[in-house]
């Protein structure tokens, strides 16, 4: 009996031997073979240890679920919910150590050019769950002073203006924890960088050489980019706006009056023109108090350097092609040809 019983402790001990052996190099020792492929694997908040065991197992990035608890439970480690890219063979430490640190997952998000601050309100809402309406409306309705300290590419905003405008249509990619103030400052910040790779420095004292600030120098590209879509047609119809400022003739351009009403006609009512707003071209001579889009950068450039020409009205077909008219009689009859 007593032989029997020391037979058993000797296995017990060969056992416990082998298993501590087998534990120490998977903890430490083992590392992936040269050339192996990462696996991705992703943990869901409120998993349990065990969950999460069990699915390494499956994956074939650890050898023994027991090893892995056991040296989470010696470690004290606690494996965050997230993205992760393990790769089979790594060892115990190497791989809690991973799980440990959760990168955030990020999102992809593309803003098209000519949208207006609440229309990529909707895009960054429905992307970055975390952001609601109200917070991204309270951000980009504040002054740019007060609400987001990033450069002084903000300091021509006026008192009553929000960031319309100063939000640059691009693809980007942010974290999924991101909030509405950090979504539009890598807009504005982006905006500025677009700038100086286009070798556009704002002046000292934010006019331009045609007599426009940089705030309206937005404003009259934010309305070319709702007009025109093909950057020479942008570089004409800026010329042609810039024509009517200075000879003190309304810019009735629809699009100001589309971001009255909120609809996306490519004409207006007779009904519409006649809204009282600041924003009505129609009723109101010169520029609007601010952007009524983001503008990309042809429709920028092309409201720093218009092209002259002796138009003086255009219009944009339903298939996108523009029309041009010298005089207003021939503008009525491009009207009722094209846009029947």
């Amino acid at each position: 009996m007593l032989r029997f019983i020391g037979i058993i402790l000797g296995i017990a001990i060969i056992v416990g031997v082998v298993m501590s052996g087998s534990y120490l190099f998977d903890a430490y020792l083992t590392k992936p073979d040269e050339g192996t492929q990462a696996i991705a694997f992703s943990i869901e908040e409120g998993s349990s240890v065990d969950t999460i065991a069990r699915r390494l197992e499956e994956e074939g990035l650890i050898t023994s679920k027991l090893f892995f608890k056991a040296y989470i439970r010696f470690s004290k480690a606690t494996p965050q919910a997230g993205e992760f890219q393990l790769t089979p063979g790594m060892s115990l430490r190497a791989l809690v150590s991973e799980l440990s640190f959760a990168k955030a997952r990020e999102v992809k998000i593309t803003i098209p050019e000519g949208y207006s601050a609440s229309e990529i309100g909707e895009v960054v809402t429905a992307a970055l769950p975390g952001i609601s309406s109200q917070q991204w409306e309270e951000v980009i309705k504040k002054n740019g002073n007060e609400a987001i300290a990033v450069d002084d590419i903000l300091t021509g905003i006026p008192q009553d203006q929000g960031l319309e405008g100063y939000l640059f249509p691009d693809t980007y990619r942010f974290r999924e924890d991101a909030d509405a103030m950090i979504v539009a400052q890598t807009m504005i910040l982006t905006l500025k960088r677009r700038l100086a790779e286009n070798d556009i420095t704002i002046p000292r004292n934010l006019i331009f050489e045609g007599g426009l600030t940089f705030h309206e120098i937005l404003t009259l590209a934010s309305i070319v980019e709702r007009e025109v879509r093909d950057p020479e047609d942008m570089k004409i119809v800026a010329g042609i706006f810039y024509t009517r400022l200075k000879i003190g003739m309304a810019l009735q351009a629809d699009s100001t009056v589309n971001y009255i009403t909120g609809k996306t006609t490519p004409s207006v009512t007779l009904e519409d023109t006649s809204i009282e707003s600041s924003y009505n071209t129609y009723q109101n001579l010169g520029l609007p108090p601010g952007p009524i889009s983001n503008p990309g950068m042809n429709a920028i450039l092309a409201a720093l350097h218009p092209v002259d020409s002796e138009y003086l009205y255009f219009l944009t077909t339903s298939e996108g092609e523009v029309i041009y008219s010298k005089t207003f009689d021939e503008h009525v009859a491009n009207k009722y040809r094209y846009l029947k």
